[in-house]
């Protein structure tokens, strides 16, 4: 009787992941936008400073224009400006960069927006940007742009669901939340000890801040695990008040 129970609750987790996963995921849309906007304002900016065309198209934005719009740095962050520990995350440095991290956030956030839906998404990459700006802040990077950290933690927040709800899905799919996707995490955090321009701690801090931020999270995917109304409420007004602050500086 109890494997039967167990089963129609694996069937009934599957239906929703399913239905979910079938749905326009508007909230990974929209995080992908907001990165691609910003940097075109950022290449208008460029261009407005009387930056060459092909050096906006093809190079780097302007190290002085990314401190301005919040780049972390260790001595403004330092110096109090903690919203740059959010700001950070929505600039990037040249196309390549800005493709690059944002593949990742479509990847990933689609598999993640149907378990959580788009407010709690952003909810896990704003936590997992503050908290790989705080990594990169302890390990010293000069200048930290970029949504990698943010990335990392849609993939931390991935096995914390695994790791909290796992038992309530089939384990066939449970294996998509944790064994199959260590290898790609694990493979992509080594990459940041051989190449000298990533930003490691970011990544481990963001990646970390997305397990804790998901491991207190409902879902709304597996049997009796939402959240109450108050909370998914207060959800969408902590996401309005960080993506607030990390385009204040565009004001």
């Amino acid at each position: 009787m109890a494997d039967a129970r167990l089963e129609r609750s694996w069937e009934r987790a599957e239906k929703r992941l399913d239905f979910y996963l079938r749905d326009r995921p508007t909230g990974t849309w929209a995080l992908c936008g907001l990165t691609t906007l910003v940097y075109l304002v950022t290449c208008g900016m460029d261009l407005a400073a009387g930056q060459p065309a092909w050096k906006v198209v093809g190079w780097n934005r302007s190290k002085a224009l990314l401190e301005a719009l919040g780049g972390r740095t260790d001595d403004l962050a330092r110096a109090g400006e903690w919203d740059r520990l959010l700001q950070y995350g929505v600039l990037h440095w040249n196309l390549g960069h800005l493709l690059m991290n944002a593949s990742a956030l479509w990847a990933v956030g689609e598999v993640l927006e149907a378990v959580y839906g788009p407010a709690r998404l952003w909810l896990v990459f704003w936590v997992a940007t503050a908290a790989g700006g705080f990594g990169s802040l302890l390990l010293g990077s000069p200048l930290t742009v970029g949504a990698s950290g943010g990335a990392f933690g849609l993939l931390g927040a991935m096995l914390a669901f695994g790791w909290r709800w796992g038992g309530k899905l089939h384990p066939h799919t449970r294996r998509w939340f944790g064994p199959l996707l260590w290898p790609w995490v694990a493979g992509n955090l080594a990459l940041g000890f051989v190449l000298p321009f990533i930003d490691n701690g970011a990544h481990v801090g963001g990646l970390l801040g997305g397990m804790a931020a998901a491991a207190l999270m409902g879902n709304r995917i597996t049997d009796n695990s939402e959240s109450t109304d108050l909370v998914r409420w207060g959800t969408r007004a902590l996401v309005a008040l960080a993506t607030l602050i990390a385009l204040a500086r565009f004001a």
